[in-house]
């Protein structure tokens, strides 16, 4: 679980800013670390609310690919901030604490575009912080008494632009390996475009040929009120397609699993709909039903591993009673049983207040952000403004009582369209 993401010069993110998944303690309650089960960042449009997510996935897919992926003459690939002439020369930095096996770690680096120029993990098993290792510039290490292992044989192979978490990992570390699984296996993102989407909308087809995913996921179909009674996967294979590619590749398609293997990826996924027999396909069916199946997939295999859900505009083509429902769904002790977290941008104020009477998001579980006059996002929480229990978030939100809303005179715009549209003679 995700405790705090702390980023400096990534995109619009020019000023160290920190990202708080930790409740805050009531009056009266300890102030124990208690890791909140969702936290959603709202804010004007190019605040830079998607940009606090895609750090999160940048530094993610860091530790991940560095080592094996980025070449080793081309530096960092890194996206500073652009809008002053420092920012191109200054290093990015990016630092997560996380629970891992019950026991919080804080692991983080800072690049510039050529190299690494430090990182650090550390764990706190008391309480006190207890280095694993330390990285001073490209090559220079330090590791920690309790940190055993071939470290020195994994310091000669990690490279000046790549993560010696990265390579820890790829060279079978235990101890590092774990922590990298970690953060890497356990995180995954959504992002609004028309590629992710397919990839989700083929976790679901793969989830539909399970039986006891199948039943859930029609459950939740029904339950969103589509008009669609349940979906199941039916083999399309193309005997044309099938006997060409066969042919392109007949080393490949020799192998006893192609065949299965090639009709599975070929299958269709078709949608019962309530009042007809008819099968629809995918493509046939709205963007609303597409989102939510595409979504309801990716959130079951996170709620079942104890892990977090990252999702850009969760709102996207999905009717507020939906958006909620998910998010309930996460908050819901007796569903995430594992305390799995879901972190979330949106624009749907709706989540800000209450629907059907009920709370959707709680003070400390939903962040701002702000750009100020040089372009750069600024992030903040709403519990820093003390809101009263019975204050109307949504309503306080819109008029502008806490930022993060985009300043738009009506009148103004009125003015220039009445000087600059010629009227009809």
């Amino acid at each position: 679980m995700l405790l705090r993401f702390r980023v400096a010069n990534h995109r619009s993110i020019r000023d160290e800013q920190t990202f708080s998944l930790i409740a805050t303690p009531r009056r009266g309650e300890p102030r124990a670390a208690k890791p909140l089960r969702v936290v959603g960042v709202y804010g004007a449009n190019a605040s830079g609310k998607s940009n606090v997510l895609a750090a999160l996935d940048w530094m993610i897919k860091a530790i991940k690919l560095s080592h094996t992926r980025w070449e080793p003459a081309e530096g960092v690939p890194r996206q500073p901030f652009k809008l002053s002439p420092t920012g191109p020369g200054t290093p990015s930095f990016f630092e997560v604490d996380f629970l891992h096996e019950g026991v919080r770690h804080s692991y983080g680096f800072e690049a510039d575009d050529r190299q690494i120029i430090g990182e650090w993990l550390n764990t706190y098993p008391s309480g006190r912080p207890k280095k694993l290792f330390e990285r001073d510039g490209a090559a220079e290490f330090s590791f920690g008494r309790s940190l055993t292992g071939e470290l020195q044989r994994i310091r000669k192979l990690t490279r000046p632009n790549s993560l010696y978490l990265s390579c820890a990992a790829s060279n079978n570390h235990p101890v590092l390996g774990a922590v990298h699984a970690s953060l890497t296996q356990r995180v995954s993102f959504v992002q609004q475009d028309h590629k992710d989407q397919e990839r989700r909308l083929l976790l679901a087809k793969y989830l539909l040929g399970d039986p006891a995913f199948t039943v859930v996921l029609n459950t939740l179909l029904r339950a969103a009120d589509l008009g669609v009674e349940g979906a199941e996967v039916i083999e399309a294979p193309d005997e044309t397609k099938f006997k060409e590619f066969a042919e392109q590749d007949p080393e490949f398609a020799s192998h006893p699993e192609f065949e299965a293997a090639f009709r599975a990826i070929h299958a269709k996924v078709v949608l019962r709909r309530s009042s007809s027999e008819v099968r629809l396909s995918l493509d046939e069916e709205s963007a609303g039903t597409r989102a939510w199946l595409s979504l309801i997939g990716q959130a079951m295999l996170t709620l079942r591993g104890r892990g977090v859900l990252v999702a850009d505009e969760i709102d996207s083509s999905l009717h507020p009673l939906l958006s909620s429902t998910l998010i309930r769904m996460f908050k819901d002790s007796a569903i995430n049983r594992h305390g799995s977290q879901l972190v979330f941008a949106s624009h749907d104020t709706t989540l800000l207040g209450s629907l059907l009477e009920e709370e959707i998001l709680a003070r400390d579980e939903v962040w701002f952000t702000e750009k100020d006059d040089a372009g750069a996002t600024s992030l903040y929480s709403l519990a820093e403004f003390h809101p009263r229990r019975d204050e109307n978030i949504e309503r306080g939100y819109l008029q502008g009582r806490y930022g993060a809303v985009p300043y738009l005179s009506f009148e103004r715009i009125r003015e220039i369209l009445m000087e600059g549209i010629e009227q009809p003679r």
